[in-house]
């Protein structure tokens, strides 16, 4: 069985991966937001969980993950 595609963490991805038409968007590791009616975060490194209601409070399913490059640059514009 394979596994249904998260469009709207391949869309965040692309969005924050994009510095140039996106420089002030600045993320914090477990800091959850709302996109597309689901919930989001990034660990420490930007790796993206979705949180679904069903999953523990420190469980969700990996989307994906920012490069190193991106990450520092929006995890720091933060402070």
């Amino acid at each position: 069985m394979l596994a249904k595609l998260d469009t709207t963490a391949e869309g965040v991805l692309e969005r924050l991966g994009d510095m140039k038409n996106y420089p002030e968007e600045a993320l914090v590791p477990y800091e959850e937001f709302e996109e597309g009616g689901n919930t989001y975060y990034f660990t420490p490194g930007g790796f993206l969980y979705r949180k679904d209601p069903w999953t523990e409070e420190t469980c969700g399913f990996f989307c994906g993950y920012l490069t190193d490059e991106v990450w520092h640059y929006r995890a720091d514009r933060r402070w």
